[in-house]
Order: C-alpha cells, then structure tokens, then sequence
C-alpha cells in the first residue's frame, strides 16, 4: 500500500502544479490585456506594459517547464532520473562481465 499512497501522492503534486501554472497563466494574460488597454487609453507613446510581459513572462515560463517538463521535481526530480540512469548502466556492465 506504500507505493500506491507515494504514486499518489506523486500525481497529486504533479496535479498541483499544472493547476497552479493554469492559473498563473490565466492572471497573466488577464492583467496583460487590462495593462495594454490603460497604456493605449492614457499613453499611446510606448508601450510600457510590453517590458512587464516580458518579465513576467519570464517567470511564467519557468513555471510551464515546473509543471510539464519536470513534473513538479525541478531539478530533484531530474537528478533522480539520471542517478537511476546511472545505476542501471552500472548494472548492465556488472552483468557483462
């Protein structure tokens, strides 16, 4: 039952992560367009909010790579995937010997 409860618990941190970017993402576009708007309406020079997209755009890309490419792990996660790796390769020269 161990192993079922740490999947679990796996998937439910995974879940919590493409939920939390999801809504990151949505803040994100939302203040965005009402930025872009009050720039247009009250300054139609530059356009400020494009540096504030940017950098938070920044932030919401790396909470994209959290949830989707490393799973919710970061680098933990991908660490472990390489040390499992690495075990496995050292195995398979044990056995050729």
């Amino acid at each position: 039952m161990e192993e079922k409860e740490r999947k679990y618990e796996m998937a439910q941190k995974i879940a919590r992560n493409k939920v939390s970017f999801i809504r990151h993402f949505i803040v994100y576009v939302c203040v965005l367009i009402a930025l872009a708007v009050i720039n247009n309406i009250f300054s139609r020079g530059r356009q400020w909010w494009l540096y504030i997209a940017l950098i938070w755009g920044i932030f919401v890309f790396i909470n994209f790579l959290n949830a989707y490419i490393f799973k919710g792990g970061g680098l933990k996660r991908l660490e472990e995937t390489l040390i499992k790796r690495e075990l496995e390769r050292m195995e398979n020269e044990k056995d050729e010997k």
